[in-house]
């Protein structure tokens, strides 16, 4: 039985030994480490900022678009229906085109948007 005990220290004594032992080691490359990382560092940034500085130039700028807003007559419910480009539903619906040209000239002027008129058949009327 004491020989199981004799061996664990052993083996104790054994691991605190590596332990030691590479510790020192690290101990010893850090200082080279640091030295290395110091000395990239210096050369790197300014190619990273070169580079920053360079795609800024490059990417061009881009245009916001604008929504339209559309006058579309509704076969099903007989009726004239304002819709925005990409949406699913309908803003307002009217009985009658003029109500809905009046109502769609007063989104456009507080928005600053475009608007587009169709004729019954679905065909283009007017781009304004």
């Amino acid at each position: 039985m004491w020989l199981f005990g004799k061996k664990k220290k052993e083996e104790k004594t054994a691991k605190v030994e590596k332990t030691n032992a590479v510790k020192e080691e690290n101990e010893v490359a850090e200082p080279v480490k640091k030295e290395v990382k110091k000395s990239t560092k210096k050369v790197e940034e300014p190619k990273v900022k070169k580079e920053v500085e360079n795609a800024e130039q490059e990417k061009p700028e881009k245009k916001e678009k604008k929504s339209i807003y559309r006058v579309i007559y509704n076969k099903e419910d007989r009726t004239w229906q304002i819709k925005k480009d990409g949406a699913k539903r309908v803003i307002t619906s009217y009985s009658t085109k003029e109500e809905a040209l009046t109502r769609v000239k007063e989104l456009c002027a507080s928005q600053n948007l475009k608007v587009i008129i169709h004729k019954k058949d679905g065909k283009f009327q007017k781009k304004k």
